[in-house]
């Protein structure tokens, strides 16, 4: 009696490891979610909307990846919060569509949503006063962050071209503090004063309110020494070249 063999089934070819899952973070620029909550601010204005809502606002379904990633950059951003049972346009956003680019009030607003991301926000503590080009952002996030090598990429994109919209990214990807506009003019009158001071000290004057009608200035000095002046607001620059003589004759 003949026996027949069965067939052994061909080896199934081995599974492609699986791409680490990396942590949150938006795929979206921060120009793009903005432009994003512009259209939900056309549609409903400073009213509530559903997730179904924005979804139809942007064309999109809402049960789409593509959706959920566009839905986390508003939410990460800053621009949408939860009000209920839906979501409601951020104060953030409305300082973000009102104030010119280059005003501090839009580039503290927009720096404020790059960071309000945890992974863009610690990338920013990290780096501080300059962005490195964006192979070392994502290599940063490969070593620290344990991000696989395609999302590290993309991250790295979002966080420039969020920073160039911020307006605090020049040419030189130097990260530029933003310091607000009368603290800006304080030190320009300082600088005005002191035409002969070296540059260390006219760059690091430090203005802060102290009073409803006083301001104070920290002057870094030679040797570690600080001058500390508490001038009134309205000092003008007749009054000002009167202190600095005065000054002057004192240590004279």
């Amino acid at each position: 009696m003949s026996t027949t063999k069965t067939p052994h089934a061909p080896p199934s070819a081995p599974k492609a490891p699986r791409k680490p899952k990396s942590p949150p973070v938006p795929s979206y620029a921060l120009q793009d979610s903005v432009d994003d909550a512009k259209k939900l601010y056309k549609q409903y204005s400073h009213g509530t909307f559903s997730r179904p809502e924005i979804a139809s606002t942007l064309k999109m379904s809402s049960v789409s990846s593509s959706f959920s990633q566009r839905l986390f950059a508003l939410t990460e951003y800053g621009l949408i919060g939860e009000s209920g049972d839906g979501y409601k346009l951020s104060d953030r956003f409305q300082v973000l569509n009102s104030e010119p680019p280059e005003s501090e009030p839009f580039r503290r607003a927009a720096l404020d949503a790059v960071s309000a991301s945890p992974v863009l926000g610690d990338l920013l503590t990290d780096f501080k006063t300059k962005l490195p080009d964006r192979a070392g952002v994502a290599q940063r996030l490969e070593i620290q962050k344990k991000f696989n090598s395609e999302r590290a990429k993309g991250a790295a994109v979002v966080l420039e071209k969020s920073l160039q919209f911020a307006r605090v990214l020049d040419a030189n990807n130097n990260i530029i503090p933003v310091r607000s506009s009368a603290a800006a003019g304080s030190a320009g009158a300082a600088n005005r004063l002191r035409p002969d001071e070296d540059e260390e000290a006219e760059a690091a004057i430090d203005q802060t309110a102290t009073t409803k009608n006083t301001r104070r200035s920290e002057i870094p000095l030679q040797d570690g020494r600080v001058a500390v002046v508490l001038y009134p607001h309205d000092l003008s620059v007749q009054e000002a070249e009167k202190i600095g003589r005065v000054l002057a004759a004192l240590v004279g």
